[in-house]
């Protein structure tokens, strides 16, 4: 009789479970504080590493910035990695450091204005423990003409007097570097002058700038005209906003404009009256001595205010949303001008992910403003400018640092988790909040999916760091490459405790994803036999220009009251396939509540995804006494069973309402049947001589023989064939000659009509595949007789294997 190829598998799976969702980690729970700026960098969320070998040179940190003196305070620092992979900061500027200027830029020009781009990074400002906050930094588009030099500055006195000294300071707070500074001018002052040119800045302000001299009246001691506190009112009260609200003169804010617009600032005049210094009046870094200034009656002095769009309160110093000692989230959203509209947009959103978990949650505040390109003076033709941080401190100081996942002109990405549980028919479902408690035995599946959703360069060098549920063990695990190819399996040997790293790509050293490629890692499991309460946990692709998170979300585990287990040494799960003989499942189901009986359990079968009658643990027809009160055997006749492999599958309910999880077995309808054969059978071509001759098998020829038969059965294949008929005429004639089978003993058959031996063999129990040609030489095999009276054509013909087995 003829058969089937069957493969062997024997693969344990249990399904389901019931009881309560317990998510543990609310999506706004406020993160992690850190009260130095050690510790917030040891706790750093997981951000793109700039110091690695592709990114090393995309910033540039000079110390030669536009009016500056010193050294420049940014720098690159290591960060701590929930990953344990690379991870960097920018230090803008640095906690105890007084009058300081910090900046770093593109190496290039890389924001592209006439695409759309997003910047995503986190930012950490605040003091040391509770010392003085200040004064922030600032995200800076610009086109400046002094490039990776740009830096605001001024002299910060400038009178009519030739005895006023004249120092470029650019240490002045309240400008962060970016902003005109208020240079303390009897003459009212353009302070767009002293801004970086065409440029465009995102503020994060921690400092309050609010100093409002009294109106209308002299100071009358030099003691009372504080000069820290005088030039020192961009945030005073009642400035306006552009959108109808006004500059809270306490809070810090994150707020944006035009540095270099001159219409930003509004100057106001405060009178003071002529008095000599009576000691050395120190300001920034410049100390003044008693003789180099005095006040004229009646002198007017200027102050300055500054517009504030799309201004963002983020509550008190130290107490609010900004410099309270954690990391906060912000994302800018850059949306090129379209149709008519010459202008872009940006929308910053602040606070829109948890430091803790790098996942999204319910932002602070958001606010989205023009973006006019002419305020960048581009050039025909050019559509880039370069960006960057900058930041300055004057006697208050903080840690400013910033963390990048995601870098303007370069690629955007995501992740997602996912967590699913097979059922009794074999396909996944996902755990949600809908999801009851997954049960001990469960099998599950987790699937990390990674994106590249947009940007302008490829997410490069992609390798993960998956957090695994400790109450979940792995069996299995795959990756799906970007271009849909077969990325491997995962070596599960490098899980350490719940952390599994992952290397993909060539040699390990990761993917990249072009477009809207994305990628996938699968993992297979069981659920332990615990009962717990599983956290979220926040797994990381990194590479090396945007790093992304996939959180999964928290949820239960219990054990099972009622627990089914097959013993595969007493069951038969191999049988031959229409041989007859039938297979059987010896099973138990034990329930956790002793008080329980046969005639209070029900078993309900499945072959292959279809259910089958359900039965009775007291059915006697079922029962098992070799194991007490809690065996069965169930039987599968042979004519249920298809070629190859079953599933067999159980599970149990009792009276009390309890569900086994699902238990399945593979049963194996063993056959042996043709498998690979490496293509049809050529004999190549001959010249004719008038006598007859034999050809030879034209190259290597293979056919393979899948057997899955059970131990000792036999098997033969066997060859049959109606001739070589002549191709392409009008007629089929026959070729004067026949297909021949020689033995390795020189024995010859003709091939014919009839059924000749080719092969045989005895299975040994296990799944092989045999090349019954592999011992084949130019003299033996199947080969092609012609003889004498052949004429000249090309012929073909068919042969018809079949199979005769011999089963156990």
């Amino acid at each position: 009789m003829q058969v089937r190829k069957g493969l062997l598998g024997v693969v344990a799976v249990t399904i389901a479970g019931l009881g309560l969702w317990a998510p543990v980690v609310t999506a706004d729970a406020k993160s992690a504080v850190y009260y130095t700026g050690a510790a917030a960098l040891t706790g750093a969320p997981q951000g793109v590493d700039l110091n690695d070998a592709a990114n090393k040179d995309y910033f540039t940190i000079s110390n030669n910035a536009d009016g500056t003196t010193g050294t420049n305070s940014a720098q690159l620092l290591d960060a701590g990695s929930p990953t344990g992979l690379g991870n960097s900061a920018i230090q803008i500027s640095k906690a105890g450091a007084t009058n300081t200027w910090g900046s770093i830029w593109s190496t290039d020009k890389t924001f592209d204005l006439s695409q759309p781009e997003t910047a995503s990074m986190w930012i950490y400002a605040s003091g040391e423990g509770a010392s003085s906050i200040g004064d922030g930094m600032a995200f800076v588009l610009q086109n400046d003409t002094n490039g990776v030099n740009a830096f605001a500055h001024t002299k910060v006195f400038d009178s009519s007097s030739s005895t006023t000294p004249t120092v470029d300071d650019p240490g002045i707070g309240e400008s962060m570097g970016v902003w005109g500074v208020d240079p303390g001018s009897y003459n009212q002052t353009n302070l767009g002058d002293s801004a970086i040119s065409n440029s465009w800045a995102l503020e994060f302000d921690t400092a309050s700038n609010a100093y409002t001299p009294p109106y209308g009246a002299e100071v009358s001691a030099p003691s009372a005209f504080d000069l820290g506190k005088y030039y020192n009112s961009f945030d005073a009260d009642g400035n306006p906003t552009g959108s109808g609200t006004t500059v809270s003169s306490t809070d810090n804010h994150i707020a944006s404009n035009y540095p270099a617009d001159s219409s930003i600032y509004t100057g106001t005049a405060q009178t003071g009256k002529k008095d000599a210094w009576s000691k050395p009046i120190t300001f920034g870094s410049i100390t003044l001595s008693p003789s180099a200034w005095t006040y004229d009656y009646s002198a007017s002095y200027y102050y300055y205010a500054m517009q504030h769009l799309g201004y963002l309160d983020e509550g008190a110093t130290g107490s609010g949303n900004l410099s309270d000692h954690r990391w906060h989230h912000v994302t800018m959203t850059y949306t090129p001008p379209t149709g008519s509209d010459a202008n872009g947009s940006m929308t910053y959103t602040y606070d829109d992910k948890n430091a803790d978990t790098g996942q999204p949650q319910t932002p602070a505040n958001s606010a989205t403003v023009p973006i006019i390109l002419s305020k960048f003076s581009l050039a025909d033709g050019s559509t880039k400018v370069r960006w960057g941080f900058t930041g300055s401190t004057g006697q208050n100081t903080e840690n400013s640092y910033v963390i990048f996942d995601q870098i303007p002109g370069e690629a955007d990405t995501s992740a997602t988790a996912t967590l699913s549980q097979q059922g009794s028919d074999g396909t996944y479902t996902t755990v949600d909040s809908s999801t009851g408690a997954l049960t001990s035995g469960t099998p599950v599946k987790l699937e990390y999916d990674f994106k590249r959703t947009g940007g302008t360069k490829d997410w490069k060098d992609v390798n993960a760091d998956l957090k695994i549920p400790s109450s979940i063990s792995l069996t299995s695990g795959t990756i799906s490459n970007p271009d849909g190819t077969d990325g491997g399996s995962v070596d599960l040997s490098k899980l350490s405790g719940t952390d599994l790293p992952v290397s993909m790509g060539t040699n390990g050293d990761g993917l990249t994803l072009s477009g809207t490629q994305s990628g996938k890692i699968t993992l297979y499991g069981t659920v332990k036999d615990t009962t717990a309460t599983e956290s979220s946990t926040s797994s990381y692709f990194q590479g090396s220009n945007a790093s992304s998170v996939a959180q999964l979300t928290g949820f239960s585990v219990k054990k099972s009251a009622l627990n089914m287990d097959i013993d595969d040494s007493a069951s038969t799960l191999k049988v031959n396939y229409d041989s007859g003989k039938d297979a059987s499942v010896v099973g138990v189901a034990v329930p956790t509540d002793t008080t329980l009986s046969r005639s209070d359990i029900t078993i309900y079968p499945e072959l292959n995804k279809v259910a089958l009658d359900s039965f009775k643990m007291d059915d006697e027809a079922y029962i098992n006494p070799n194991y007490g009160n809690t065996g069965f055997t169930y039987p599968i006749t042979n004519d249920k069973l298809k070629s190859g492999k079953n599933t067999i599958s159980f599970y149990a309910k009792d009276t009390a309402g309890d569900k086994s999880p699902v238990i399945s077995r593979t049963i194996t309808a063993g056959t042996a049947q043709l498998g690979a054969m490496s293509g049809d059978l050529s004999f190549g071509s001959s010249a004719l001589t008038g006598s007859a001759s034999t050809l030879s098998r034209d190259g290597t020829w293979s056919l393979d023989v899948d057997d899955s038969l059970t131990s000792g059965s036999t098997w033969k294949l066997e060859a049959a064939t109606d001739g070589m008929f002549q191709q392409n005429t009008a007629t089929s004639t026959p070729l004067d000659g026949s297909l021949v089978y020689t033995a390795s003993d020189g024995t010859t058959e003709t091939l014919g009509s009839s059924p000749t031996e080719i092969a045989s063999g005895t299975s040994d129990g296990t799944t092989t595949s045999t090349n019954i040609a592999q011992d084949w030489t130019t003299d033996t095999g199947i080969r092609l007789k012609v003889n004498s009276g052949a004429v000249e054509g090309n012929y073909a013909g068919t042969i018809n294997w079949s199979f005769v087995n011999s089963v156990q």
